[in-house]
């Protein structure tokens, strides 16, 4: 099992891969448990946590393009152009580093996301509540 440091690392298709796999080998487990053949059950916790892990650092990933992609300027520059995105967590900064491309990968915009300001939680809090600033700096190629 990887640590969250060497989670961040691994590119989607790693991790994708990795959380089909621990998905399938939890429902063996389950299996396992329901026949009596388990041996040992301090398994089912690992795989669980290892889920976890995988699921939150993709969902971090995607999370960090959605903010970068609102911010007006970014929006402006990636209008009317096929893109993608990248992000990678930059443990000097704190934050997400978000990439954009294009279709021959030429960097169109990169942006600094920190995910980890406070939120408003529940829709009523949101609604009167002003968003906080979650792209810290941003630059647009060209």
């Amino acid at each position: 099992m990887a640590n969250i440091v060497e989670l961040r690392d691994m590119s989607n298709e790693v991790l994708d891969e990795m959380l089909e796999n621990s998905r399938e080998e939890i429902f063996n487990l389950r299996f396992q448990n329901a026949s009596g053949q388990m041996e040992d059950y301090a398994l089912v916790k690992t795989v669980r946590r290892e889920i976890a892990q995988v699921t939150s650092v993709l969902h971090m990933r995607g999370l960090a393009v959605e903010a970068a992609s609102q911010q007006p300027e970014i929006a402006s520059a990636l209008a009317n152009q096929n893109w993608q995105a990248s992000a990678r967590f930059s443990y000097e900064d704190g934050a997400w580093r978000v990439d954009f491309s294009d279709d021959n990968d030429a960097v169109l915009a990169n942006a600094m996301v920190n995910l980890n300001k406070a939120r408003p939680q529940g829709r009523r809090a949101r609604q009167n509540k002003k968003q906080p600033q979650l792209v810290t700096s941003y630059e647009i190629a060209g």
